[in-house]
């Protein structure tokens, strides 16, 4: 072989070694599976960090001012309140008069203990988050509220009227982790928090119907004074799976409550259709914090709960080697073909023999 030859070969080994390379880089990555599980958890500062990005820019002037209008109309103090904070957080010109008039006409000593009456009797009638923590919580999340909550059924189910199997369910789980609380030294607080949670935005009608069926509780009656004894297990009046799912869902409201305050948690429990939504929830919690609220109001569910996670490296670099494997290809195609194209367009110049025409004798031209 000669040197031209050789030199020829190595030329086009030299053309077609970075696509060689990209498509073993390429090969080896695909091998190692990245885009089984494409997305990974964001960390709790990364995640806090997108949900403020995402809300400074859906939150413009325009959108505070149309939300606070409807605050206003529906007279929903606690909206109104996050709303204002926000557009100060964010620096945005937004005209609060009616905003703060109508606070303050909610404000008065008189309407708050009005107010404050109506909700110890019917937690559904607080008007604002404020007087839920206030009137409503402190009794309702005490062993004095699942108490009350297994005397209203146990006199439905001695008076042989329905019995609402949820309320008395997530009452004995409270006691039940009340109990554990001393025993632990206090790791089940989180499930006693959300199960006294559960039961408040049960009645005040936060549950979502999908979550309230899963959270039915099937509870075996003969055997509750034997548990409220201490003769019998909490295991032995729930069906263990309800129990063991209710515990963790609690446990996940309980972090949302620790995260933000129990009476936010009570409004987020809306957001909750699932135990994986109930996870999820507690992530953004504990990296938003009291911005939790704010970052669901403005977002909405489904764009709160697609931040917590993002592309993982592994899956952008093998979308990108991808990426760069085809458009090699396309430029390697696309200069064959244009090759091909422009040789042909040339090839009837080069080829055609050209006529020539023979000049006329001399002697000829001067005899003429």
């Amino acid at each position: 072989m000669g040197l031209g030859a050789l030199g020829g070969m190595i030329l086009r080994l030299l053309r077609v070694l970075p696509l060689i390379v990209t498509v073993t880089a390429t090969v080896w990555a695909l091998s190692t599976n990245p885009l089984a599980r494409p997305f990974v958890d964001r960390t709790a500062n990364d995640l806090r960090i997108a949900l403020e990005r995402k809300v400074s820019r859906a939150a413009t002037s325009d959108w505070i001012e149309g939300a606070l209008a409807d605050a206003v109309t529906t007279r929903d103090v606690d909206r109104a309140r996050m709303l204002m904070d926000l557009s100060a957080d964010l620096k945005r010109p937004v005209d609060t008069r009616s905003a703060e008039a109508m606070i303050d006409a909610r404000s008065g000593w008189i309407t708050m203990a009005a107010d404050c009456a109506a909700c110890m009797a019917d937690v559904s009638t607080c008007p604002t988050l404020t007087q839920v923590a206030a009137c409503a919580v402190p009794f309702e999340m005490s062993p004095l509220g699942d108490l009350n909550a297994l005397r209203r059924a146990g006199v439905a189910w001695v008076g042989d009227r329905p019995v609402d199997e949820l309320d008395a369910g997530l009452a004995l789980v409270g006691l039940a982790a009340t109990g554990a609380i001393v025993v632990s030294g206090g790791s089940s607080v989180t499930i006693k928090a959300g199960t006294g949670l559960l039961r408040l935005a049960r009645r005040m009608g936060s549950v979502t119907p999908d979550l309230a069926r899963m959270l039915r509780l099937p509870v075996r009656w003969s055997r509750v004074d034997e548990v409220m004894t201490g003769v019998a297990r909490l295991e032995d009046a729930i069906d263990a799976p309800a129990l063991a799912r209710i515990q963790s869902l609690a446990g996940d409201l309980g972090r949302v409550a620790t995260a933000t305050s129990p009476a936010e948690a009570l409004r987020l429990a809306r957001f909750v259709d699932t135990p994986e939504d109930a996870a999820k929830l507690a992530r953004v919690a504990e990296a938003a914090g009291p911005r939790t609220t704010r970052s669901f109001a403005v977002l909405g569910k489904t764009r709160v709960f697609r931040a917590t996670v993002r592309l993982g490296r592994m899956a952008a670099g093998t979308l990108l080697l991808i990426w760069l494997t085809a458009a090699q290809i396309a430029v390697i195609i696309g200069t064959r073909l244009s090759g091909i194209v422009l040789r042909g367009l040339l090839r009837p110049v080069i080829v055609a023999p050209t006529r020539w025409t023979e000049p006329p004798a001399q002697g000829n031209a001067e005899s003429h």
